[in-house]
């Protein structure tokens, strides 16, 4: 009978041994997913910021080009009425002569012969 409580005593402590490892093997295998889980979260959240100064950056960049393609739309115009006011007051039949015959005869013409 002794060797049957023996026998007994193993299985019964084999069990709980068995169930012991495995409930512990399984708080520790939670414990480590639970910190790769928050690792992992820090990691995108980390990225989701880089992901928004990256974003930002080209938001200002993007602001700044703007700006400067305005201002250069602005002075183009400045020059450009600056430049062209005296030629825009004539008209162009009073610049460019009908046809050749008329060259000859040009209105500025034969006024700066007259006044000659």
């Amino acid at each position: 009978m002794e060797w049957a409580l023996t026998f007994a005593a193993f299985v019964i402590g084999s069990v709980f041994g068995y169930v012991g490892h495995t409930v512990l093997t399984r708080k520790n295998k939670d414990k480590s997913q639970n910190k790769q889980l928050e690792q992992t979260q820090l990691e995108l959240c980390q990225y989701k910021q880089e992901v928004s100064d990256h974003f930002d950056g080209h938001y200002k960049q993007l602001t700044e080009l703007t700006h400067l393609v305005n201002k250069v739309n602005q002075q183009w115009n400045t020059s450009a009425s600056l430049l062209t006011f005296p030629t825009t007051d004539k008209h162009l039949s009073d610049l460019a002569p009908v046809d050749n015959r008329s060259a000859a005869t040009d209105s500025t013409y034969t006024e700066k012969a007259a006044s000659i």
